[in-house]
């Protein structure tokens, strides 16, 4: 029997990061693209709200949908449990540790989607360019240590922006303040620069 929690396998591949890279430009493309080209961008920016309300409803509207689609991952895992008869392979502090990364990773997509968005009236260019800030933001903390071309004092400002790293300790159930602290700041700073 495998000791560790069955949520560690599924961060050690790609395939989380694959998902997470593909559906975020997707899911956020049309929040303000779409309202600039069908022209209700401005009946929306009239109504009596305010701006950061547009803002923060559009992306809590996003992430909610994000993590409506992590739902039946909970789901797998109680099933597991019961076929396996395995208790090492769910734990329920594990497992909600592992949502809250992925809450967090999705806010922070979210929200670089949700600025994507606002820089054009195209969809398509919109699910573009936050698909390349994603990429970018995920390899920009991809492993530094295994490149010898950085200088020293840049390794571990990389190994603290590592999203790899961080949800690999989230699917231990570590609950690492720094990390939370990383992605609630730069979800929102990409807010505040959707709001300008």
């Amino acid at each position: 029997p495998y000791d560790a929690p069955v949520t560690e396998l599924f961060y050690q591949t790609t395939y989380f990061w694959l998902v997470v890279l593909l559906t975020s430009p997707v899911i956020t493309m049309r929040t303000y693209a779409a309202e600039k080209a069908t022209g209700t961008y401005e009946a929306l920016m009239t109504t009596p709200v305010g701006d950061w309300q547009v803002v923060l409803a559009k992306f809590a509207g996003a992430l909610v949908f994000f993590l409506l689609t992590w739902v039946p991952f909970i789901g797998v895992l109680f099933s597991l449990r019961q076929i396996t008869g395995e208790a090492a392979l769910f734990e329920p502090v594990i497992v909600a540790v592992t949502f809250l990364g992925i809450a967090l990773v999705g806010g922070l997509f979210m929200a670089v989607g949700c600025f994507a968005s606002a820089l054009t009236r195209s969809e398509i260019i919109a699910a573009m360019v936050a698909f390349l800030f994603g990429i970018g933001l995920w390899m920009l903390g991809y492993r530094p240590e295994a490149s010898g071309m950085l200088p020293t004092w840049a390794v571990p400002a990389l190994e603290h922006m590592s999203m790899t790293r961080h949800m690999e300790d989230f699917a231990r159930g570590m609950l690492v303040g720094r990390y939370v602290l990383y992605y609630v700041t730069v979800t929102g700073l990409f807010l505040f620069l959707t709001h300008r």
